[in-house]
């Protein structure tokens, strides 16, 4: 072959892997020229694949905005609702959990939860004193200001008014957290844990529980209790204001049954320390020295 011949097959070489490269077309150079022609005509005239488009409809997109924003405020409200009950002073309650959970709740006492994040979540807010008796399932949480009770299933008492934070274990494990975190202690049943002076906890063994839990049945018991907490869980009790003189350093140490009356109750407490009272309006007593 001529040097004109090789150099021509060298150039059809590279217009056939230019075409084939480029535009996916393969040509047979070895075909006349009328049916490499024929071929090139076939393929441009053959349609190109159709394209699929998803058409959405005005009311579709408006089902759909809809529905978004029904699940949008669906999850606020459920972030958002919480179920509070409130036991005035001179009365008590009683809370049935979603998990059949049950809560007994002394005079003067606030809790609150989420129900319908109750599946997913079981946390109670409480600030005053209740009963706890917890079915088993996930963690159960109270919290209160000074501190926070974690349990899974299990019975206890917690005392929760201004800084006087105690929890009492009945049954069970109870683990006690005091709320800036420095503080934490695991208590069995018979034992007490108590927020200090400087913060911490500090747990009591061999208490007696019946003891702790007596106002259940309608019963006020006071151990070595000082007698300003002593007047003011009388009139948490009562429902009445009593006004007591300052200074009083004394410590009470007796128990009587809620159905006596308030003048029973005040003059039990009064007698040992040379007290008296008077009614100084209708649901105001005063409490003063003889002497």
């Amino acid at each position: 072959m001529s040097d004109k011949g090789k150099h021509i097959d060298k150039r059809s070489e590279l217009i056939e892997k230019v075409l084939e490269t480029g535009t996916g077309t393969y040509i047979d150079w070895g075909k006349s020229k009328e049916q490499i022609w024929l071929e090139m005509e076939k393929k441009m005239d053959a349609p190109e694949p159709a394209k699929i488009r998803v058409l959405i409809s005005p009311w579709m997109k408006m089902a759909m905005a809809a529905t978004f924003a029904l699940l949008v405020g669906l999850s606020i409200t459920m972030q958002l609702y919480r179920r509070t009950i409130e036991v005035p002073a001179g009365q008590h309650g009683s809370v049935l959990l979603p998990d059949r959970s049950q809560v007994s709740l002394n005079a003067q006492t606030t809790i609150s939860y989420k129900p319908l994040l109750w599946i997913f979540s079981r946390k109670v807010s409480l600030e005053g004193e209740a009963f706890f008796e917890v079915n088993p399932g996930k963690k159960f949480e109270v919290n209160s200001t000074f501190g926070k009770t974690v349990v899974l299933g299990t019975s206890f008492n917690i005392f929760s008014r201004n800084s006087n934070y105690q929890v009492t274990c009945v049954t069970g494990k109870v683990r006690v957290i005091e709320k800036r975190g420095k503080s934490e202690v695991e208590i069995l049943p018979g034992q007490k844990a108590a927020l200090n002076p400087q913060g911490t906890l500090d747990v009591q063994m061999d208490i007696n529980t019946d003891q702790t839990i007596i106002w259940l049945e309608n019963t006020l018991s006071f151990t070595s209790v000082p007698l300003q907490q002593v007047f003011e869980e009388i009139g948490r009790q009562y429902g009445v204001i009593i006004r007591v003189p300052g200074n009083l350093e004394n410590t009470y140490t007796g128990a009587f049954k809620r159905n006596a009356s308030v003048e029973q109750a005040l003059n039990l407490v009064c007698k040992p320390f040379d007290l008296k009272f008077s009614l100084n309006d209708k649901d105001e007593y005063i409490i003063t020295r003889n002497h």
